[in-house]
């Protein structure tokens, strides 16, 4: 985010004085040490580290400076030799570089040529490019070592009179707020970072003069704040002229972990803003109630919203069967989050004009999935139902962090319905999510909420809307070979996202995508084809899945048949298994029951010699597992059934999750053993 400034009246230029010096870290002269290592004690494994990085904006001065020294220690270390350094025209000048790389030996290459100039993406307003550079001649053991400095150019500046005046300004104020990214995917031995946020304009500004600065809401925004997510001990500095510095030792590695929140949001950073407010409490409570103000203006009670909800809900007294109609026919509408909104061009030749309300959503029958939450939060309130809207984040993207304090992070509106004592939240706007439940994105997702304390917190989904069940029923011969039909049935979040998917692409790819997902599911050598879906149009219900299945799935030794004690796979976390530590914290989206029922048909003449033991394995509060099995003439049902109530664990807890898979993995393991009886089998 860039400063937006106001120059309220002229100021006395020959007072002022503006430095254009750069800041930049010298170029260092490498230690014996850091010659000669070839690997990093403190990054076992790692393809190179940083043994030291800087980055610094001095707005005073207008610049802009990074210096990083990188050791290469493995082959795939030498992907960090190419270097992108973005910019944007007009608010800044092409950076300045400067590089070399230092052999192991001590040899110096200096880079030489210019850096290529590439295009990263533009908008109507900015052309964001990229200055790449790639270092010379770097082998494993080398030192990488380049600075780059940008001269910060400014932009509009409003409130000045002519336009020679309004360049000074411009380039006077120029300056940048910069985000700290504290860790990268290279382990860090050193690291400095140093933010004056005054412009030279700005500290010498007198009289009855002042200087104005937005935040991106478009605010008058008088505070400079952060918010840091730092390793312990590490804090930002602030000194007494108001300019900011941080130094950090030991940052491990940024490193992608599987079933974790968005890495985004879990990465040590610091984020600098300007605020209308000083303190969180402040903040969220008056912009809960700014952002309430705006949406009840859009969700305004307009007479034909009243009369929609009448009609929608004649006859019918009961609050929640009034909530659950007008949420079927909110839900009928087109969501061009899922189809397609009308570009701009197409409005105006169609002489249709922006949607400024709710009354144009329905009028229209369309709109995005906010606008038709803001719809349903109107007619709900226009049928006499108590309703509040809620803002909240998507947690596939971010996770909300009310120390930051800003309404960027917030995307998703909800509408809570308070009937009977009990809130009930619904997503309206998810096209095709059940009455009563939310996307999983959408659940334990903080945000902002009319009427209620604020920063507030949706509910996490219930095991039961969360079950997805196989059952099958196969024939096993005497060589281990099986054939059979497996139907799969989903609800809550696992669902709606293949209902979901219906909606944007064909028939043909969403049973192309079901049958991929069967190979995780089946047991090794066997292969399944879907045969039928039914429940994908509809919100109500489970989605299911008829599969015919074959293939090899046990082995005969003498009179035994050795087959998996359970043939469906459940391997989906093995991970927690296999990992001995862990970084980050622990995300499995959604509670979820997995109901596991296979009815084995045996061949002729064989009986059961053992079968998995019937068990409970019990996490509480956490999860359980429940084995049943149920011998019969000819045949054994066997039941595997596991919940798990958590969704989000932080990463301290991680070992008693590991020691508690690591349990399941065991009892999944237990095989059922065939014999032949005399006069059958081999």
């Amino acid at each position: 985010m860039r400063i937006q400034v106001l120059v309220q009246s002229a100021l006395v230029i020959a007072a002022l004085s503006l430095s254009f010096a750069a800041t930049a870290q010298k170029f260092q002269e490498p230690t014996r040490e850091e010659l000669q290592m070839t690997a990093d004690p403190k990054a076992p494994g790692a393809p190179a580290v940083y043994l030291y990085r800087e980055e610094s904006t001095d707005n005073r001065s207008h610049f802009t400076t990074h210096y990083a020294r990188i050791k290469v220690l493995t082959e795939l270390g030498k992907e960090y030799a190419t270097v992108e350094v973005p910019y944007v025209p007009g608010w800044t000048a092409t950076p300045i570089i400067e590089a070399r790389t230092i052999h192991s030996d001590g040899s110096v290459i200096p880079l030489v040529g210019k850096p290529s100039d590439l295009l990263v993406f533009q908008t109507r307003s900015n052309h964001v490019k990229a200055a790449v550079f790639n270092m010379p001649s770097v082998e494993v053991g080398s030192i990488l070592e380049y600075k780059w400095t940008m001269s910060q150019l400014g932009g509009h500046v409003s409130g000045v009179a002519d336009q020679a005046e309004e360049g000074y300004y411009a380039s006077a104020l120029a300056g940048e707020i910069p985000q700290w990214d504290v860790q990268s995917p290279l382990y860090i031995h050193k690291e400095h970072f140093y933010y004056n946020p005054v412009s030279d304009l700005e500290a010498n500004v007198i009289g009855n003069q002042s200087i104005a600065h937005y935040n991106s809401e478009g605010e008058l925004a008088s505070y400079m704040l952060y918010a840091q997510r730092l390793p312990a001990g590490a804090r930002v500095g602030v000194s007494p002229k108001g300019d900011y510095s941080l130094d950090v030792q030991d940052v491990p590695a940024l490193r992608s972990e599987a079933n974790a929140p968005p890495q985004d949001s879990m990465q040590y950073r610091v984020r600098f803003y300007y605020s209308p407010y000083t303190g969180a409490d402040v903040f969220w409570d008056n912009e809960a109630k700014r952002w309430s103000k705006q949406l009840d203006q859009y969700a305004a009670q307009a007479s034909a919203i009243k009369n929609a909800a009448s009609e929608f809900t004649g006859g019918i007294d009961a609050p929640e069967a009034k909530a659950r109609k007008l949420y079927d026919a909110v839900q009928a509408l087109d969501n061009t989050d899922f189809s397609r909104a009308k570009s701009d061009a197409e409005r105006q030749q169609l002489h249709m004009r922006a949607q400024k309300n709710v009354a144009d959503v329905l009028n229209e029958k369309s709109g995005s999935s906010n606008d038709l939450a803001a719809l349903y939060l109107a007619l709900a309130r226009a049928a006499g139902l108590q309703a509040d809207g809620m803002k909240v984040a998507d947690r596939r993207w971010r996770i909300f962090d009310p120390n930051y304090l800003s309404l960027d992070q917030l995307d998703g509106l909800l509408v809570v319905l308070h009937i009977d004592g009990k809130d009930i939240y619904l997503d309206p706007g998810e096209k095709l999510c059940p009455f009563g439940q939310l996307a999983w994105n959408h659940s334990l997702a903080g945000g902002l909420m009319q009427n209620g304390k604020n920063p507030a917190y949706t509910p996490p989904n219930l095991t039961k809307d969360g079950i997805t069940a196989h059952t099958a029923d196969l024939t096993v011969d005497a060589h281990g070979a099986v054939t059979g039909t497996v139907k799969v049935l989903m609800n809550g979040p696992e669902a709606l996202r293949w209902r979901q998917l219906n909606l944007t692409a064909s028939t043909d790819e969403v049973q192309k995508q079901l049958n991929e997902s069967l190979h995780a599911l089946l047991p090794n050598g066997v292969t399944g084809e879907v045969s039928g879906i039914q429940g994908l149009d509809t919100s109500a219900g489970f989605v299911s899945a008829a599969v015919r299945v074959n293939g090899q799935l046990g082995s005969a030794t003498g009179k035994r048949l050795l087959l998996p004690g359970f043939f469906f796979s459940m391997g989906a976390h093995l991970e927690f298994v296999s990992e001995e530590k862990r970084d980050a914290a622990v995300d499995l989206h959604f509670a979820q029951q997995t109901i596991d029922d296979v009815v084995y048909h045996l061949p002729a003449g064989y009986t059961v010699e053992s079968a998995p033991q019937p068990a409970q394995l019990p996490w509480p509060d956490h999860a359980a597992l429940v084995i049943k099995t149920a011998p019969a003439a000819g045949s054994i049902d066997i039941k595997h059934i596991f919940a798990r109530a958590f969704v989000l664990l932080d990463a301290k807890e991680y070992p008693a999750l590991r020691d508690y898979y690591q349990k399941v993995a065991i009892t999944d393991q237990q095989q059922l053993v065939l014999t032949a009886t005399a006069s059958g089998g081999n």
